[in-house]
Protein backbone atom coordinates (compact mmCIF):
# COMPACT_ATOMS: atom_id res chain seq x y z
CA UNK A 1 0.00 0.00 0.00
CA UNK A 2 1.51 3.32 -0.93
CA UNK A 3 2.14 5.95 1.58
CA UNK A 4 -0.59 7.93 -0.17
CA UNK A 5 -3.49 5.63 0.58
CA UNK A 6 -1.73 5.00 4.24
CA UNK A 7 -2.42 8.66 4.54
CA UNK A 8 -5.93 8.77 3.18
CA UNK A 9 -6.97 5.78 5.29
CA UNK A 10 -5.67 7.31 8.54
CA UNK A 11 -8.06 10.15 7.85
CA UNK A 12 -11.54 8.45 7.81
CA UNK A 13 -13.03 7.30 10.92
CA UNK A 14 -12.02 4.60 12.54
CA UNK A 15 -15.62 2.57 11.78
CA UNK A 16 -15.55 3.13 7.97
CA UNK A 17 -11.23 2.23 8.19
CA UNK A 18 -11.96 -0.72 10.47
CA UNK A 19 -14.19 -2.30 7.85
CA UNK A 20 -12.72 -1.19 4.02
CA UNK A 21 -9.14 -2.96 6.13
CA UNK A 22 -11.48 -6.04 6.77
CA UNK A 23 -13.07 -6.43 3.84
CA UNK A 24 -11.16 -4.81 1.04
CA UNK A 25 -7.07 -5.69 2.51
CA UNK A 26 -7.45 -8.86 4.34
CA UNK A 27 -10.41 -9.92 2.03
CA UNK A 28 -12.61 -10.86 4.32
CA UNK A 29 -16.72 -11.77 4.04
CA UNK A 30 -18.85 -9.03 5.02
CA UNK A 31 -20.53 -11.54 7.62
CA UNK A 32 -17.59 -12.29 9.16
CA UNK A 33 -16.51 -9.23 10.09
CA UNK A 34 -20.64 -8.03 11.61
CA UNK A 35 -19.42 -11.11 13.58
CA UNK A 36 -16.78 -10.12 15.12
CA UNK A 37 -17.80 -6.70 15.69
CA UNK A 38 -21.01 -7.52 16.65
CA UNK A 39 -23.13 -5.62 14.16
CA UNK A 40 -25.52 -6.75 11.42
CA UNK A 41 -23.94 -7.48 7.79
CA UNK A 42 -25.70 -4.78 6.21
CA UNK A 43 -24.61 -2.39 8.49
CA UNK A 44 -20.86 -3.42 7.46
CA UNK A 45 -22.30 -3.20 3.94
CA UNK A 46 -23.11 0.35 4.25
CA UNK A 47 -20.12 1.21 6.42
CA UNK A 48 -17.97 -0.24 3.42
CA UNK A 49 -20.54 2.19 1.02
CA UNK A 50 -19.85 5.25 2.81
CA UNK A 51 -16.21 4.59 3.87
CA UNK A 52 -15.57 4.28 0.11
CA UNK A 53 -17.11 7.82 -0.81
CA UNK A 54 -15.38 8.96 2.03
CA UNK A 55 -11.88 7.61 0.80
CA UNK A 56 -12.23 8.89 -2.39
CA UNK A 57 -12.73 12.67 -1.61
CA UNK A 58 -10.03 12.59 0.39
CA UNK A 59 -7.90 11.07 -1.85
CA UNK A 60 -9.06 13.95 -4.00
CA UNK A 61 -8.68 16.81 -1.59
CA UNK A 62 -5.00 15.07 -1.27
CA UNK A 63 -4.77 15.76 -4.70
CA UNK A 64 -5.17 12.33 -6.64
CA UNK A 65 -7.34 11.99 -9.55
CA UNK A 66 -7.43 8.38 -10.62
CA UNK A 67 -5.03 8.93 -12.71
CA UNK A 68 -1.99 7.49 -10.51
Amino acid sequence: MGLEMEEALRRLSDQHRCVLVEIHLRDRPAAEVAAQLGIPVGTVRSRVYYALKALRLVLEEMGWHGDH
